[in-house]
């Protein structure tokens, strides 16, 4: 049986860059199924805690990538190995080299046609054999944007499709729309300050200080309840 990541209340399963990659190959030729991949951060387990659709989102994936060592912290995952390829954002390092090396199809999505754009010029940058077929935004979520992604999407059938996102419009869109996509995989990759920093669009100090502070006294909290 896997071993399991347990953060408030929430479970994914424990598993190192590599196998997440071998789970990757295994889908990548499949079309019966969209595999569906996302990285595991305090920001998703806080909002997690009061959304059950992301809840169950997380749950869907195919594999759940821890992203930050404060979540290794409060699961009390004491694993040297683990915590390197975390702190080296070993997974998003690793994908984008493999979609370079094998020039990959891929399809770029964002929450604003902002973020889209920089989420292009980026990957063009910084890997320009990766093949970029398309990119789109959610702009305000509505079910006309979303068919138009899907529609975009079905008509470039890109082997894979990556989104960058901050307010999980995203992530609820691959919950909600994963079996209408023609596509392979699907990778949530969250905020990318990789993605940030190139574009000028920094995270505030005072936003991540204060998301780490709420992190760990909602994770003391629940712990003193559990025990109790």
């Amino acid at each position: 049986m896997s071993e399991k990541i347990q953060v408030l209340g929430i479970s994914v399963e424990k598993c190192y860059v590599d196998e997440v990659m071998d789970n990757i190959n295994e889908n990548w030729n499949r079309d019966d199924v969209l595999a569906t991949y996302g990285v595991i951060n305090m920001k998703i387990l806080l909002a997690a805690q009061k959304d059950e659709e992301l809840k169950e989102y997380i749950d869907s994936l195919d594999k759940g990538v821890v992203d930050e060592p404060e979540v290794l912290e409060a699961a009390n995952m004491d694993d040297m190995r683990m915590e390197e390829e975390v702190l080296g954002h070993s997974f998003f390092a690793t994908l984008f080299w493999y979609l370079s090396r094998y020039q990959n199809q891929i399809y770029l999505l964002g929450e604003t046609e902002e973020e889209a754009n920089a989420f292009f010029n980026y990957v063009k940058e910084k890997y320009p054999e990766i093949v970029v077929l398309g990119k789109g935004s959610l702009k305000d979520g509505s079910e006309d944007d979303c068919d138009k992604i899907i529609n975009d999407i079905n008509a470039l059938a890109p082997q894979a499709v990556l989104g960058c996102s901050g307010d999980f419009s995203i992530e609820r869109f691959v919950k909600k729309h994963r079996k209408k996509m023609n596509t392979r995989v699907f990778f949530c990759l969250g905020e990318r300050a990789e993605i940030q920093k190139e574009t000028g669009v920094k995270k505030r100090w005072l936003e991540k200080i204060l998301e780490k502070s709420s992190f760990k006294k909602l994770v003391s909290q629940f712990n003193e309840d559990e025990k109790n």
